[in-house]
């Protein structure tokens, strides 16, 4: 195995592990077979002695006498499709690595799919209902929970109406749960039931459907890895979706251009080629003033907006307000910044 730098003028990018033909590596085996661990015994004893207590071994755990069985998985947070590589021991879930022949996630995984395994078999998931008494939380039996808050839903009903109750449903029920809450309201006697999907995704779909044709996901990762140009406006992914930056970055090692309208100097506007830094609150002012260049310089495509775009005449009547010194006024952003931007995407 080999250890390859990526982009190794730059300052704090990391060293990537680069498997053998043939050869398997997981976290573990990198760990020790890097020397990570030697380095960091050693700089553990330069520490102060307060900051250090000595480890005593334990005694060997059953988990390290059971044959240890992998099965391949997939993450059940959302709908990347993320591979998961189940440690399994005697029919136990026991531990778990990302998979690295995925091609989403690529060997790695987000926060959430890191713990993906503790839904089902973590030592801190909740096994028996809990109450809320006096500040502490108390143990108490099914039949006392469903009593009490079967008797607390009876008394809104029957004070208030069965309409005075808003079911909201969730992204993470399956089929069967999303009948069953539909059910449950309609028994309940109301139609006051919906779904978080439904407000914060409708106009996605109608605006994304008017635009491109199809009211969903319009492009893969591949697309990404393709790109010549990317607008990160209102995203954050190296926080908010870390797997789905390893693909943008692959599309920058492919020579994609990367710009980032934020007013913080996050971590994805770290890769930038070119960062917006607008003030908060003017992210439309920008748009207008990408446009007031576009416009000047002839850089719109004209066939997509025949096909596509109507009322162009009334936006064109307003960018034409947006002069490169109106919208660094507004924005903070100097004109030849946001001239670059432009002419980087065109």
């Amino acid at each position: 195995m080999k250890l390859v730098r990526r982009n190794s003028a730059s300052p704090g990018v990391a060293a990537v592990a680069v498997r053998g033909p043939g050869e398997a590596i997981n976290r573990r085996r990198f760990l020790g077979r890097s020397g990570l661990a030697v380095g960091g015994t050693a700089v553990a004893g330069m520490l102060p002695a307060t900051m250090m207590r000595k480890a005593q071994a334990a005694a060997t755990s059953p988990k390290e006498n059971l044959a240890t069985e992998f099965r391949r998985s997939v993450c059940t947070h959302c709908s990347v499709g993320c591979g998961v590589i189940a440690e399994v021991q005697n029919g136990v879930w026991t531990g778990q690595e990302p998979d690295f022949e995925s091609p989403f996630n690529l060997g790695a995984h987000c926060a959430k799919g890191a713990s993906v395994r503790e839904h089902g078999h973590g030592e801190r998931r909740l096994r028996y209902p809990m109450k809320l008494s006096g500040g502490k939380w108390k143990r108490m039996s099914w039949d006392e929970a469903i009593d009490e808050i079967g008797d607390l839903m009876q008394g809104v009903r029957e004070e208030s109406g069965p309409d005075s109750v808003y079911w909201l449903g969730s992204a993470k029920h399956s089929n069967e749960q999303a009948y069953l809450f539909r059910k449950f309201a309609a028994f309940w006697g109301t139609n006051n039931v919906d779904h978080q999907a439904r407000i914060c995704h409708s106009t996605t779909v109608a605006g994304v459907a008017n635009t491109w044709g199809y009211g969903a996901m319009t492009n893969s990762y591949n697309d990404m890895h393709n790109t010549r140009a990317m607008f990160f406006i209102g995203s954050n992914p190296t926080e908010a979706h870390p797997v789905s930056m390893q693909h943008i970055l692959r599309a920058k090692e492919n020579g994609a251009k990367m710009i980032v309208a934020d007013p913080r100097f996050t971590r994805t506007a770290a890769h930038a080629d070119l960062h917006l830094q607008i003030r908060p609150g003017s992210d439309v002012g920008i748009m207008w003033g990408l446009l007031w260049h576009i416009f000047e310089n002839g850089w719109e495509d004209q066939e997509y907006i025949n096909q596509r775009v109507y009322g162009m005449d009334e936006i064109r009547e307003e960018v034409a307000k947006w002069t490169p010194e109106e919208t660094e006024r507004v924005t903070g952003v100097p004109e030849a910044t946001v001239k670059a931007a432009a002419q980087m995407m065109a």
